[in-house]
């Protein structure tokens, strides 16, 4: 919708233009007061009042939200852009933009009249606009007139269908609908169909008749594919991309599927998928008459050859500063159509110390056709041999293989799966202390099987407005893959976006996960566990604050205060509490965001739910509640938000604020 408002608004431009709607004022205009008000347009004037005649339909407000001019006023003047003052092409960009909103309601008629005066005053501007809304035009009947023997003759049907009868006659749906009916006949074999659209009010604008005729033209089969200017990479790689075949019939979506697949590569620069024109005719077996044009290939390639080094300060969980150096080199098409990848990367504490805090080294390689399926395979085999120092004069060597591979049903349906197998050999402790020192550091060999499920219908990932997102995700750790630790986890994430009133965007995630032991292993270690709370989590409470609590009695100095992270048991004994994690959890989120000014936006966010070591535990008074407002700033790189949440009491947790500041939604 917002792509077809975009062509309308230039359409509505350029009729203003060519009306020589090009200056502040309607009517012709002496050289003398062309000359006065020239001189007094240049000044670029405020806008001091905006009065609107003849409107009905619309209120006042209404239509001076959309217009483009704004009345001039405090706040107004701090905002970037000039609309509370008067341009040259301010009648052009009011009258398209009310034109615009009448005709999304029917008023095929409407006439918009509009002139800035002087005020005698201060010489700022009035904006006097004059509306002359006409007929309401609303459905009465829509008509599809094309072959029925076509075997999609249904999906032509249900697409003409979307105008409904007693809703308003929308030009622009309509040309939406012609649109989507010629996409249907170009996916069918018809890329030359013609499809025409009537508006017949001769029965009243409330009584309207919309008839689409639809001719299909051409029936058109795919002829062959001709592949030239490959020099660095074989032709065959361009090929097996391509989704439709010689004698299928043409299909407009095959081949927008295989110019994306083309890109994926990440073999070309820049493609073109041309069509080389046959004007010879062919009969298939049922007697009908096609034809098969041809299709060239060309591409301007990348190197085959690719080195790339990063390096800059970043800031360690343990350390004070560290500085990265990274260098990779690597190959796309090794085997004449895999890709490999050299790395190493090196992390020095700095200032505080000067030595290395670890140096990894890494080799990838991508069988972008596993078992002649495209489902990429990645291999990748990583080394880290450890450090000593005088601080650490014991040296932690891991090595690790993962295989990942991806596989795409759709563009919206995707499925990961990755398997990770990992060793770890410790020098410098004794055997007989290496149980209890790996323990403490917290060190356990880990091998798994990730499968991650997502489905995504959002068209824009940073500011979704409307669709899905969902994901299921599944790991299993140890068992038969042996390792320290055997336990299974599972998780669903379902987020749903849609438009409120106006601009304003209601969205909603539900989240839920379970992790559970097995096998040898008694528990699921500390780092495994779900810790809730934080800016993308439950609002209002630290980040990771959130999971079941353990207590540790110990033996006190004090007998009466109430220390921080400790409530007093009796007089001899105070019970520490510590977070060790949830097996369990469930979070709601409930967010309105709407539109304030500029690129600013406002939010109002309610958060519940928490973890517990098991479903069972769940019930109405351990819920956690919290809710808030927020402000985003709406950067390129996404939007930049300031929450403020306040956290209602429950059990352990005390009524508290908390501010959050981040980048990008919670969800």
């Amino acid at each position: 919708m917002a792509g077809a408002r975009k062509y309308v608004v230039w359409f509505w431009m350029l009729c203003a233009c060519s009306a020589g709607l090009t200056g502040p004022v309607s009517g012709q205009l002496t050289s003398l007061e062309a000359k006065k008000y020239g001189s007094w347009l240049a000044k670029k004037p405020n806008i001091s009042a905006i009065n609107i005649e003849g409107n009905i339909f619309f209120s006042d407000d209404k239509i001076k939200s959309h217009l483009f001019s704004r009345k001039n006023s405090f706040w107004q003047s701090f905002k970037s852009g000039s609309r509370h003052r008067v341009l040259r092409y301010s009648t052009i960009r009011d009258t398209m933009e009310v034109k615009y909103l009448y005709l999304l309601e029917g008023f095929l008629n409407v006439k918009v009249s509009e002139r800035f005066d002087i005020s005698p005053n201060d010489s700022s501007a009035i904006l006097n606009m004059t509306i002359d809304e006409g007929s309401r035009y609303l459905v009465g009947l829509t008509d599809l007139e094309a072959n029925d023997s076509l075997s999609f003759y249904r999906e032509l049907t249900n697409v003409a269908a979307r105008m409904k009868m007693g809703e308003a006659v929308n030009p622009i749906k309509v040309k939406e609908i012609v649109f989507d009916l010629k996409t249907i006949y170009a996916n069918h074999g018809y890329p030359y169909a013609v499809i025409e659209d009537h508006i017949d009010a001769q029965a009243g604008p409330s009584r309207t008749v919309i008839t689409f005729n639809a001719s299909e033209g051409q029936l058109v089969r795919f002829g062959d594919l001709i592949v030239t200017g490959m020099s660095t990479y074989s032709p065959y790689l361009a090929r097996r991309e391509v989704t439709f075949d010689n004698g299928e019939l043409y299909s407009r979506k095959k081949i927008i599927e295989s110019q994306k697949r083309l890109y994926s590569t990440n073999l070309f620069n820049s493609i073109s998928l041309d069509i080389r024109r046959n004007e010879n005719g062919y009969e298939d077996s049922t007697g009908r008459v096609y034809t098969r044009p041809d299709f060239v290939f060309s591409a301007i390639e990348r190197r085959p050859h690719f080195i790339s080094t990063k390096t800059g300060a970043s800031q360690d969980s343990l350390q004070d500063l560290t500085w990265d150096f990274s260098t990779a080199w690597g190959k796309r098409n090794i085997f004449t159509s895999r890709r490999i990848e050299l790395s190493f990367k090196f992390r020095f504490i700095i200032f505080t110390q000067w030595r290395t805090l670890y140096h990894r080294y890494q080799i990838k390689y991508t069988e972008p056709w596993f078992f002649n399926v495209r489902m990429p395979l990645t291999v990748t085999a990583r080394f880290e041999p450890g450090v000593r120092s005088q601080l650490q004069p014991y040296r932690i060597e891991t090595w690790s293989l993962a295989f990942s591979t991806r596989k795409e049903w759709s563009e919206k349906l995707f499925a990961i799966v990755t398997a990770r197998y990992e060793n770890v050999n410790i020098f410098g402790i004794a055997a007989e202390n290496q149980t209890q020192f790996r323990s403490e550091q917290g060190i356990s060999i880990r091998r798994k099987i990730d499968i991650t499920v997502v489905r995504d219908t959002r068209i824009d990932k940073f500011m979704p407005k409307s669709g899905s997102f969902t994901t299921y995700f599944a790991q299993y750790v140890g068992g038969f893959l042996k390792g320290d630790d055997s336990f299974v986890k599972l998780e669903f994430s379902w987020a749903r976006y849609q438009l409120a009133v106006g601009r304003a965007i209601y969205a909603s995630r539900m989240k839920i996960g379970w992790v559970k032991e097995f096998g040898r292993s008694h528990e699921v270690p500390l780092n495994d566990r779900f810790y809730l709370g934080g800016a993308n989590s439950i609002r209002g409470f630290r980040e990771n604050s959130i999971g079941t609590r353990k207590i540790d009695l110990t033996i006190a100095s004090i007998d009466s205060s109430i220390v921080s992270d400790s409530i007093v048991v009796d007089t001899a004994y105070v019970a520490l509490i510590s977070n060790v994690g949830a097996h369990a959890y469930t979070i709601l989120n409930q967010e309105l965001r709407y539109p304030l000014f500029w690129k600013f936006w406002g939010s109002l966010f309610a958060d519940i739910g928490n973890g517990w070591d098991s479903f069972a535990d769940v019930s109405a008074d351990n819920i956690l509640f919290s809710y808030g407002v927020g402000i985003q700033f709406i950067s390129p790189a996404g939007p930049i938000r300031l929450d403020y949440a306040h956290r209602l009491e429950n059990g352990i947790y005390k009524e508290d604020d908390r501010f959050h500041f981040t980048i990008l939604y919670a969800f």
